[in-house]
């Protein structure tokens, strides 16, 4: 026998049909992944001293809040009549799951960098970059999000290298770059002597 809450849980607002109970599954589902995120992304902050550790919790949060929206569009299939909407959902779910399964090889691949980030065992190249990317902020100044070599491309948004140090300092010149071997993250950028 059903707890009387979950009873009423089904049938808040007329929800009879099994789409419909499934709909508001994800609904909660959502609920609880938000939150989640939270107070996953909360957590992080303690690790503020220990770079790897914080990076590789923000990126869990970044996963939780990627199921979020998966959880909101997989509420919109369920719930919508409208074949249109559904079809919408079902793509936009998708590109949701991509996202978040990007973001889990991210994590799998900082966490595989963890001994090396601890014993100081960085990869290193030199070389003149052969492209430079940077970030599209919405208010303060843009950062070099990834610097290009022939063979490798290093993430280096976290680095904090503004665009116009950038481009006054190292644009054209032989850098070092120190980065983690799995994922690819800068940690150090400098001019070759």
């Amino acid at each position: 026998m059903k707890p009387k809450f979950i009873n009423r849980l089904f049938t808040i607002n007329n929800v009879k049909t099994l789409g419909e109970r499934i709909g508001m599954f994800f609904m909660i589902l959502c609920l609880i992944f938000f939150i989640l995120t939270l107070i996953i992304f909360g957590i992080s902050f303690f690790f503020k001293n220990d770079w790897i550790v914080h990076e590789i919790i923000q990126l869990i949060s970044g996963v939780c809040f990627t199921f979020v929206f998966c959880s909101i569009f997989i509420t919109l299939i369920f719930m919508t009549r409208n074949w249109i909407w559904k079809l919408l959902g079902v793509f936009i779910t998708i590109a949701f799951f991509y996202a978040s399964t990007q973001l889990m090889v991210n994590v799998k691949m900082i966490y595989k960098d963890k001994a090396a980030y601890e014993n100081k065992q960085f990869e290193k190249i030199v070389g003149v970059p052969t492209e430079v990317e940077y970030d599209n902020p919405e208010s303060g100044p843009r950062v070099v999000y990834e610097i290009m070599f022939e063979d490798v491309t290093i993430q280096a948004t976290h680095l904090w290298i503004r665009q116009d140090y950038f481009e006054k300092n190292m644009k054209g010149k032989r850098l070092v770059v120190f980065y983690l071997p799995n994922s690819h993250y800068a940690m150090g950028v400098n001019v070759a002597d």
